[in-house]
């Protein structure tokens, strides 16, 4: 069976319950206490972007921690295809390319998140599927 490939539309490889254990583990080690919340693949996007706002609202979890979320997001995987393939480098957005470091957070790198970079942080639950979707099968 395939996944996380573009003709599945990248559905994932592992169970979203494996996938957040991951995902946590690795923030427990590199991301601050307050981050860690934001370290599952919530991937519904009302409940994403509601994630996402309490974390940056409350200040738990600084901008300047989210390279530290999405690159424990990502595996160390490059996501670029399924980010592009699901329209966040879309003209609509507005921002080019920018979007697409934050599905490759290991090789591009995120380094500063500007106030232009905030539409890409709006989609985060493309960010989440996408980075959950790239998690190879054990």
């Amino acid at each position: 069976s395939q996944c996380g490939t573009i003709e599945t539309d990248f559905s994932p490889c592992i169970p979203k319950d494996r996938a957040n254990a991951l995902f946590r583990q690795c923030c427990q080690q590199y991301a601050p206490e307050g981050c860690i919340e934001l370290c599952q693949y919530e991937t519904e996007e009302i409940s994403a972007r509601n994630l996402l706002m309490q974390s940056i609202k409350s200040e738990k979890c600084d901008l300047k921690h989210m390279s530290a979320v999405l690159f424990c997001a990502s595996q160390n995987q490059d996501n670029r295809k399924c980010c592009e393939h699901l329209n966040m480098a879309d003209p609509k957005l507005g921002v080019g390319n920018r979007c697409l470091r934050f599905c490759d957070p290991a090789g591009e790198g995120i380094s500063t998140i500007s106030r232009n970079d905030v539409t890409c942080l709006f989609n985060w639950n493309v960010l989440m599927y996408c980075h959950h979707s790239g998690i190879p099968q054990e």
